[in-house]
């Protein structure tokens, strides 16, 4: 894979080609830049597959550099020193980042999943600025989720329940559809903390904007909008009870 990277500090560019040649060797790094002027230039010059992006840069940052581009054709991996809760943003808009310093394991990973994923859709980018930068942004009622041929950009409120499957996950929506990704309950769960979803059950994780009945019974269940009745894990009922007074 011919490899950029485009950062504005020399020491994190170094560092992170010793990582690649040492632990992703397919990713062969061709050019390097120091801004977001010289990375459009190299990335016109040598057409590369993969683009390692450093976020905030002087002048030009990352974003800035992408509007100029105007096309993204190649796939993309954002390094970023945000902290964890600025993180989420990335998980909004289902694109690939390395918190630095970059962790070799979390580098190889990424090298792999960037090999296999579709190439950045300009919605996704958009919103990973919104969230970034604008976090109480109407664009952060929305959520990308990988699909087989792209991306699904979801509304918050379409929603009803989240389901496990294994290293998958369900979306049961509003309209009665139901879409498969390839992520983990618990991966969807961190991504939409604080956004009005409880993990009512290891299996479920629910919209509380979709509750229409809290049946007590033996261990009790919730009856959801879609008509799913989704059961209540005894260790999750009292906090469950304080929020459903509230919804």
């Amino acid at each position: 894979m011919k490899t950029i990277i485009i950062d504005d500090e020399p020491h994190c560019v170094g560092y992170l080609q010793v990582l690649l040649q040492q632990y992703c060797p397919q990713a062969q790094v061709v050019a390097t830049a120091c801004n977001g002027q010289e990375g459009i230039n190299v990335i016109q010059h040598y057409g590369p597959e993969l683009v390692f992006l450093d976020v905030e840069m002087p002048v030009m940052n990352g974003f800035r550099m992408l509007e100029e581009l105007g096309e993204v054709p190649f796939q993309l991996i954002f390094t970023t020193a945000y902290d964890r809760y600025a993180l989420r943003a990335f998980k909004f808009s289902a694109l690939d980042y390395l918190l630095k310093p970059i962790d070799p394991q979390e580098l190889k990973n990424a090298v792999g999943r960037s090999a296999k994923s579709q190439r950045p859709h300009p919605q996704q980018l958009a919103m990973l600025e919104s969230h970034l930068h604008h976090p109480e942004a109407a664009l952060s009622n929305k959520i990308a989720i990988p699909s087989l041929d792209g991306f699904q950009f979801l509304h918050l409120d379409d929603i009803v329940t989240c389901e496990a499957e294994s290293n998958y996950t369900t979306f049961h929506l509003r309209d009665g559809k139901h879409l498969l990704v390839s992520r983990t309950l618990g991966d969807v769960e961190e991504t939409l903390k604080g956004r009005g979803f409880f993990r009512i059950h290891k299996q479920f994780l629910i919209n509380l904007k979709h509750i229409e009945k809290y049946v007590k019974g033996d261990g009790g269940y919730i009856l959801m909008s879609n008509l799913q009745q989704v059961s209540i894990a005894r260790s999750r009922r009292e906090e469950f009870v304080m929020l459903f007074s509230k919804v």
